[in-house]
């Protein structure tokens, strides 16, 4: 049975993969979090392609048919080359959340929220102004974020504290629409929806992605139907602290977490 391959830099690419258990519910996901380089928003661009190219030659051991680039950074830095490299669709988050960001702005006005890779690639900003040609795009790096939203322990004064001061500039801009730039960042949803107040618009991209993965099998005629035996989670970091992470964020109770191996 081909499957599904899902990447990003840890585990805030399990907000995408929930979206494609939703909408694909008969295709088996084969997700691979890159926790031993986590996160990818601080570190250069030869690291992070490094990175990513590791994960795709271990991905090459599986008969698959799609791949979802979950990590707005690696969308944001090398989506092409990657396509190059594969003979079949890659989609990444960027493109379906500036969709969605375009179609939902009544003011002409849009935040993104990424990491600092991310919003230092403007890719949000092009994709938009693309799509809304005179749209205003406001994009703001969060820098300690993901890490706090990986963490083990409870951070949740830490992420107010950072959602506070990274999004006061947004507020200050008047948009209406928040773009979260990074697969980790609906992990926050409430707390971001606590700290922005209302009379925001806030975007996931997961949504779209799955919209367009399911899209793009269809017109390949390979949508499968019935029910996957099993989902397999794969980590370059601690497999047991990552499979709770998969029972806690995912409908998967008894999830098949694996090393990666070379």
């Amino acid at each position: 049975m081909k499957s599904i391959a899902v990447i990003d830099s840890g585990s805030g690419g399990l907000t995408v993969a929930n979206k494609l258990f939703d909408r694909l519910p008969g295709e088996r996901i084969i997700y691979v979090g890159d926790h031993g380089n986590c996160p990818y928003g601080n570190k250069t661009e030869k690291e992070i392609r490094e990175a990513v190219y590791g994960v795709i030659r271990f991905l090459g051991r599986f008969e698959l048919k799609l791949l979802v680039v979950a990590c707005n950074t690696a969308t944001a830095l090398m989506l092409d080359d990657i396509r190059k490299m594969l003979d079949f669709p890659v989609i990444g988050v960027i493109e379906p959340g500036a969709e969605m960001a375009a179609g939902a702005t009544r003011n002409g006005k849009v935040g993104v929220i990424a990491t600092r890779r991310t919003a230092e690639s403007h890719m949000y900003q092009k994709m938009i102004t693309d799509k809304l040609p005179g749209v205003s795009v406001f994009e703001q790096a969060c820098p300690k974020l993901v890490g706090f939203l990986e963490s083990d322990e409870n951070r949740e004064a830490e992420i107010a504290s950072e959602l506070e001061l990274n999004l006061a500039p947004l507020r200050a801009a008047d948009v209406d629409t928040l773009v979260m730039g990074c697969t980790h960042y609906p992990l926050a949803e409430n707390q971001i929806l606590k700290s922005w107040g209302a009379g925001v618009s806030l975007i996931d991209p997961a949504r779209g992605t799955a919209e367009r993965a399911y899209e793009a099998l269809k017109e390949k005629g390979e949508l499968s139907g019935g029910t996957p035996e099993e989902h397999l989670f794969y980590t370059t970091g601690d497999a047991v602290e990552f499979s709770e992470k998969v029972k806690k964020w995912t409908p998967i109770l008894r999830p098949v977490v694996r090393p990666v191996t070379d």
